[in-house]
């Protein structure tokens, strides 16, 4: 029974099957994850968090190398209340580069990097003067491409937007975070 295990354990992760992990090629997936977001003068919590819901993902891009992919998203970050009347839904349009290094074992940590369009899609009370704009995007996670299935990916990923906005109060400007964890899976032609 252990040489069995052992024998299995090794097919799945000998270094020539995981070849086509690193090849070039274009790419589509989506995901599903928790939302969290961070700006002190929007909630009285200690740390500023708020908490916002399910996020939901589509992302594609090209895959250059074993390090080096071009990849856009549209993330819809989840509903927020805050009472009041008064509710935010933010989304995001990005292009990020994804950098990272594809092993022969087929798991590839990366970082992504890269601009974003953020609108918090405000209802109620208006907090902000502009509730869109460029963000700054970033994150960072581990894909790993399984042998047995060609093509498919499966990525546990941190993601998030940095937006510098103005509160309709007139304070100073703050910035606000909106991040995703999710898990997401995607298809390599």
């Amino acid at each position: 029974m252990k040489k069995a295990v052992a024998l299995a354990l090794t097919t799945l992760f000998a270094t020539s099957a995981f070849a086509g992990a690193a090849d070039p090629g274009f790419y589509v997936g989506g995901g599903y994850g928790l939302t969290k977001s961070k700006i002190k003068s929007l909630d009285s919590n200690s740390d500023g968090s708020i908490d916002a819901g399910h996020s939901l993902r589509a992302y594609g891009g090209y895959a250059f190398n074993r390090i080096v992919s071009l990849e856009g998203s549209y993330t819809k970050y989840g509903k927020a209340e805050e009472g009041q009347g008064y509710s935010w839904d933010p989304s995001a349009l990005a292009l990020t580069a994804n950098l990272g290094y594809t092993f022969d074992s087929g798991f590839r940590p990366f970082a992504t990097l890269g601009l974003s369009y953020l609108d918090l899609n405000e209802s109620g009370a208006k907090l902000f003067n502009s509730d869109s704009g460029t963000a700054f995007r970033y994150g960072i996670g581990v894909e790993y491409m399984p042998a047995q299935v060609e093509g498919l990916g499966i990525r546990l990923a941190y993601e998030a937007d940095a937006f510098k906005i103005e509160s309709a109060q007139g304070q100073d400007n703050e910035t606000l975070n909106v991040g995703s964890l999710y898990l997401g899976a995607s298809y390599k032609f």
